[in-house]
């Protein structure tokens, strides 16, 4: 998943999207759950599809692709929440891996906040292992990794220092002594091209500022961070010589989790410092008219965060939050609304967590002027 199938999505607008998000479960025990929480979200999409204007022909290409669901679900590989939009000519399946509201929506566009949300966890990233005896990568996205297997990696270290015994003596004690002294020296003289060695094969691999992950005891870290020119964007303490890919997967993503939300509260520090210079603005009527003009520069707004508005048509970039007199035209979710509005005049937008913005009617946006 990444922005292309968000830009997909929102370039259905104006068809009949029928969007459907729910919560599942990934754990074995719970599992056995799912299957009817999918078969719920589909009778209660179904329903729509039934009692709705829009074309015959249109609908009835997505009542078949609806039916076919739960067919093509992976019920094992399901995580903590699930996301399906299907329109006349799209129909696609995203995993999320956080919970979520359940939403079975019928409407001129796609419900796309979710998968807004989760693209901001899904960077891709590289894992690297390191010990003094495997160097391993990982190529990986949330809670998904998978090793790079190819020329470069893994990297085995092979030992070359050959034992040359001393010879018997008076002075045995301190040739001893002086032949340990000098092995350890040229053990760390390898150890260090070895990983010098490895952090150069990463070079085709991370490139700019893309994240990279470490992981190892303390000594080794140290170690790689000392030679490397690539920047550590976290690191995992612990012993991996061996297959553990679940506890690696989980604890990058407990590290991504940690990066993204410090990034998000950066970016509510960086609106309050431009709400003070007059460069920013709160609540959905001022966020609505702000994005029409295409002043939004970055768009914040709670993940559960929804909102019914009202429009004249005659005044699109005018929002009521209650009906006004004469004709208007309803907008089922404001905010919503608001995301497609802010991308399609190329601001970018930020989903942050609830509550994180209480103080600022739950929606702001920096602007450009």
């Amino acid at each position: 998943m990444n922005s292309q199938d968000i830009d997909l999505l929102v370039a259905e607008n104006g068809k009949p999207c029928l969007s459907i998000i729910v919560p599942t479960l990934k754990y074995t025990r719970d599992r056995m759950q799912n299957p009817i929480v999918v078969e719920r979200a589909i009778s209660k999409a179904q329903r729509l599809l039934t009692h709705n204007a829009w074309p015959k022909a249109q609908i009835e290409r997505m009542t078949f692709n609806l039916a076919s669901l739960a067919d093509k679900l992976d019920y094992i590989r399901l995580q903590e929440g699930l996301a399906v939009f299907v329109s006349p000519d799209i129909f696609k399946i995203y995993p999320l891996p956080f919970s979520v509201n359940e939403k079975v929506m019928l409407s001129k566009n796609f419900e796309i906040r979710d998968l807004i949300y989760a693209t901001q966890f899904l960077q891709p990233y590289y894992l690297i292992t390191l010990s003094r005896k495997r160097i391993r990568l990982f190529r990986g996205s949330g809670r998904d990794i998978q090793e790079v297997i190819n020329e470069d990696f893994p990297k085995q270290y092979v030992e070359e220092y050959e034992y040359a015994r001393p010879c018997v003596g008076s002075s045995f004690g301190s040739g001893l002594q002086a032949f340990e002294k000098d092995k350890s020296i040229l053990v760390q003289i390898r150890i260090n091209a070895f990983f010098k060695d490895a952090d150069k094969a990463l070079d085709k691999y991370v490139k700019g500022k893309g994240r990279l992950f470490t992981a190892g005891v303390d000594e080794e870290l140290t170690e790689f961070e000392q030679i490397s020119g690539h920047e550590v964007t976290g690191k995992i303490r612990g012993n991996f010589d061996v297959d553990a890919l679940h506890p690696l997967a989980e604890s990058v993503w407990h590290l991504m989790r940690t990066n993204v939300i410090a990034a998000q509260e950066q970016a509510v520090v960086e609106f309050e410092e431009a709400l003070g210079k007059s460069l920013a603005v709160d609540g959905i009527a001022n966020v609505w008219q702000a994005a029409h003009e295409g002043k939004g520069r970055l768009l914040l707004l709670e993940k559960d965060y929804q909102v019914t508005g009202y429009v004249q048509r005659q005044h699109p970039g005018h929002l009521f939050t209650y009906p006004p007199v004469g004709q208007y035209d309803l907008v089922h979710d404001a905010a919503d609304d608001a995301i497609e509005i802010t991308r399609e005049k190329g601001g970018e937008v930020m989903i942050i967590e609830n509550g994180t913005l209480e103080g600022f009617d739950r929606i702001a946006m920096m602007l450009r002027y």
